[in-house]
């Protein structure tokens, strides 16, 4: 059901009307907290391609200066240098030999073989918790698109209050006239005057004070999108949009991105067992380098080799840690499968109370138009009357103030209906597929 709003065409507006989807858009792009948390997203992207460089054969240079006197050091200095002579074996020049200095340049490859598992589980830990927050991001964009779309219809609430106020003003000036003349032909009281001036008074303040409020309005939708406009306008509602709650259930496990990141989570937990697992699981590595040796220079090669092999750790906690580390994973992995059902239960229960507020809003927009209705008639018959002498001037500025009421009333009532829409579409995790149509 459209319910139009024509009676709020009132004036012309020179500044630029910015669609909601402007906004939107901006915000996606340029949103603090968006930012923030796309930051966030990006360090956890950066730290799985760490674990997963752990995978990867890790290369080391060494360059290692030493002096020493030590008899069984310089003896293997001297043969590493390639410098042994026969002298360097008699008994005296063995226990006692002049210092030595060594120039040892290492380059060192080592290649995890199998550890236990424990690099692999690191590595996908990695990845789903990545998964995860990226995941979770998408359920953030909406979160902010909500708040976008409270605010535009907070300002265009602003907007249409100034057209209300405006309507206010013209018409009390219409009723200063009428007891003027009512006055003038002896019909009313100078009094009547006096308080269609006093009125008018009033409905000058609130047209002042709704344009200040419409301001900030649009400050705050600025402050959300994080870009300035200068002079622009916000766009009316054409009406309230319908909402389907059935078909919203049935989207909504599919859509709403923070339950589908709870399974990237579950993920995490999988292997963040076969991580500790992998603590009381042997290890295997290769490892390879070659050194040169010089007595002289940094990075000689007066003498130089090289060495090859293969080896194997296994080592075993008394304490149990390992399995207990095990059982504490698997604890919160039943913890997130609970709290999984019961984000699915509370998406539904979500869904169902999105939509009773939206039918509740949707009833009050329709009473909202029917009083409108009637206020108008109402204020058309005491005008009619008071012209004629037939009512006072208290009963006319009465009945115009039921109409102000059941202006701004129905104006509210539009705003209102629009978000509750919007927060049902939240509910099921698709408000930003379809603010984008």
């Amino acid at each position: 059901m459209r319910l139009l709003l024509p009676f709020l065409l009132f004036g012309l507006s020179f500044a630029a009307e910015i669609p909601l989807k402007v906004f939107i858009q901006q915000a996606l792009k340029e949103n603090l907290e968006l930012k923030s948390y796309k930051n966030q997203v990006k360090a956890t992207e950066y730290e799985y391609k760490a674990a997963k460089g752990l995978l990867f054969p890790t290369l080391k240079i060494e360059e290692t200066f030493t002096k020493t006197d030590i008899p069984a050091y310089v003896l293997f200095t001297k043969l590493n240098q390639e410098r042994i002579t026969a002298q360097d074996f008699l008994p005296d020049k063995l226990n006692n030999p002049d210092s030595i200095e060594n120039f040892e340049t290492k380059l060192s490859i080592e290649i995890p073989i199998w550890i236990g598992g424990k690099l692999r589980a690191f590595k996908n830990m990695s990845k789903y918790k990545w998964f995860g927050e990226k995941t979770k991001y998408g359920r953030k964009e909406e979160e902010v698109i909500l708040k976008v779309f409270e605010a535009y219809a907070n300002a265009v609430l602003a907007k249409n209050a100034v057209k209300v106020a405006k309507m206010a003003v013209k018409d009390a000036e219409e009723h200063v006239r009428l007891a003027e003349k009512a006055y003038k032909t002896g019909v009313a009281l100078f009094a009547d005057v006096l308080r269609a001036k006093v009125y008018l008074s009033k409905a000058q303040e609130k047209l002042s004070q709704a344009e200040n409020n419409y301001k900030v309005a649009k400050k705050a939708l600025e402050l959300l999108v994080n870009k300035s406009y200068g002079d622009f306008d916000v766009k009316d509602f054409e009406g309230c949009p319908i909402v389907d709650k059935a078909k919203l259930k049935k989207v909504a496990l599919e859509n709403r991105e923070d339950y589908k990141a709870i399974s990237y989570y579950l993920k995490f937990l999988k292997e963040g067992e076969k991580g500790a697992l992998g603590d009381i699981l042997p290890h295997f590595f290769a490892f390879a380098n070659y050194s040169t040796y010089d007595k002289n220079i940094p990075f000689g090669t007066q003498g130089n080799g090289y060495m090859v092999g293969i080896g194997m750790k296994w080592q075993f906690n008394t304490g149990l840690s390992p399995l207990f580390k095990v059982k504490g994973l698997k604890r919160r992995e039943l913890a997130l499968r609970n709290q999984k059902e019961l984000l699915a239960k509370a998406i539904m229960f979500e869904i169902d109370k999105a939509f009773a507020d939206y039918e509740n809003a949707l009833k009050a927009l329709e009473s909202a138009e029917i009083r409108l209705k009637e206020s108008e008639e109402v204020l058309r018959v005491v005008k009619k009357r008071y012209e004629v002498g037939m009512a006072r001037v208290v009963d006319l500025l009465d009945a115009q103030t039921q109409l102000d009421n059941a202006r701004f009333e129905y104006v509210k009532a539009l705003r209102d209906c629009n978000i509750a829409y919007a927060k049902a579409l939240f509910a099921a995790g698709v408000l930003k597929e379809e603010v984008r149509k």
